[in-house]
């Protein structure tokens, strides 16, 4: 887990039990590997049916939602 700082921070946790502890509707789960708090989403696009997120601060790898996830994601942002 990375702050807004760009700080790694350790948990001790599963992304599965930190998802069901989280608000729902500051928090996404993006794929396996991400959950991103809403002001951390810079921006997102489309991509070939997957959505691209960009997060501050700045991730080196990139971050995608599943064309499964997509609409789900597109409707929490929609909802915000």
């Amino acid at each position: 887990m990375r702050d807004f700082l760009g700080r790694q921070l350790i948990m001790d946790k599963t992304l599965t039990e930190i998802e069901d502890q989280v608000d729902k509707t500051k928090f996404f789960r993006l794929n396996r590997k991400f959950i991103a708090q809403l002001k951390a989403i810079e921006r997102f696009k489309p991509e070939n049916g997957k959505i691209r997120i960009f997060l501050r601060p700045e991730m080196k790898e990139e971050i995608h939602v599943s064309k499964e996830t997509a609409p789900e994601f597109r409707m929490w942002v929609e909802n915000i």
